[in-house]
């Protein structure tokens, strides 16, 4: 049998090779980099998400407290509307209204707002719960309405910068001297809240009475300022 002709020496084999342990060490760096980098964007983009949530929630709430101010039938059916709001502020020096989803017999949702103990419109614990059912479909929001710092000086007290509700109304509507301004204008805290078979319109998560004084140990949702006119 001849030889081939050809010789080929120190020729590589045709053998595939596998990774090395450097090569696999590397790539595992890089992956676990990757993750990394991907995990450390995970927290922020879940943070916007929540605040622009927040932000839709907060914005319901606002329109929906300000359609019922300005133009709620229920406020005062028979009477003045900017009456009942007006005195509704000036009896304690503040008005609280409550604003949540509520089931009715068909288990269908439906918003629920109205004052707590004021104004022909109210709200009550019985809208809340009933026996042993939550009827609030989450949260409720307990809206604060206070004077604002736009009324004139000359209608309000000053309490002091760190008291709650800082401005109080020194006129009625009626009698010698009356509110005479068109316009009332009102500052709006929003609190948010948990219903819970024991939940009362009248207090405070921390059991206290739900009056401004005990609230400012609560931080607002949201805070603004509206009007209403005569």
């Amino acid at each position: 049998m001849k030889k081939s002709p050809f010789c080929f020496i120190g020729s590589k084999s045709t053998q595939p090779h596998g990774f090395s342990l450097i090569e696999v060490v590397l790539a595992i760096g890089i992956f676990l980099v990757t993750v990394l980098a991907l995990v450390g964007l995970l927290g922020p983009t879940l943070q916007s998400v929540d605040e622009v949530e927040k932000t839709d929630e907060i914005a319901s709430v606002v329109n929906t407290v300000n359609a019922f101010l300005q133009s709620s039938p229920e406020i005062a059916p028979s009477a003045s509307k900017f009456n009942a709001i007006y005195d509704a502020v000036a009896n304690n020096g503040y008005a609280t209204i409550l604003v949540f989803r509520k089931y009715d017999t068909s288990d269908n949702i439906g918003l629920k707002i109205g004052f707590v103990g004021e104004t022909a419109s109210t709200v009550s614990n019985s809208d809340i719960t009933s026996g042993s059912s939550v009827l609030a479909a989450g949260t409720v929001y307990r809206v604060v309405l206070t004077p604002s710092s736009v009324i004139p000086s000359d209608h309000v007290t000053d309490n002091d910068v760190n008291t709650y509700p800082r401005y109080t109304l020194t006129k009625s509507l009626i009698g010698a001297d009356p509110y005479p301004e068109g316009y009332f204008a009102m500052e709006v805290r929003i609190f948010a809240e948990d219903p819970s078979l024991t939940y009362d319109v009248d207090t405070l998560p921390d059991g206290t009475a739900a009056s401004p004084a005990n609230l400012q140990g609560f931080e607002p949702m949201f805070t603004y300022n509206t009007a209403v006119v005569r």
